[in-house]
Formats: structure tokens, sequence, C-alpha cells
């Protein structure tokens, strides 16, 4: 398969702690990356992904126009129906 994949638009890495799987990737043009490797990469990408939505979830969600609340709460309840 990483024979079939690899060309020069696309770089293959398998994941494997197998030392002879290693060697053969290497002679099929491909990079190997360890399962250990593999597991601390994929926590820290989960880590970082959990942080971004944690400070887009906390951002303030802004109006393009500035109004005070006031006029904002009034705004909100003729969006609802209320008068």
């Amino acid at each position: 398969m990483a024979i079939s994949l690899n060309n020069r638009k696309t770089q293959i890495h398998v994941a494997t702690s197998d030392y002879t799987e290693q060697w053969a990737i290497f002679g099929q043009g491909a990079l190997r990356i360890s399962a250990r490797e593999l597991l601390h990469e994929m926590t820290s990408v989960e880590k970082g992904i959990k942080h971004q939505v944690k400070s887009i979830q906390e951002k303030k969600p802004g109006s393009k126009i500035p109004i005070s609340d006031e006029m904002a709460e009034i705004f909100e309840k003729w969006r609802r129906g209320h008068k």
C-alpha cells in the first residue's frame, strides 16, 4: 500500500513499533512513526483542539453594531415575539 500511495505529492507515514516492519517501510519510501509517538501526537492534537474550542466558546458573540445592553434586550424580546 505504501508503494501504491507514495508519489511526489504525497508522503506516507506508517505507525508501527515492529522493527522489521519499520525497515520494510523505509525500503518502500515511506516514513515511520512508532505507536507510542502516534499516541503522543494524537493526545497533543486533541488537547490543542479542546483548548481552541474552549477559547471560542468563552468568547461572547459580538454585535456588528455597538448597542447598549438595554437595546439588545429590547431587540431580543422582539425577536422572540414578546412586546
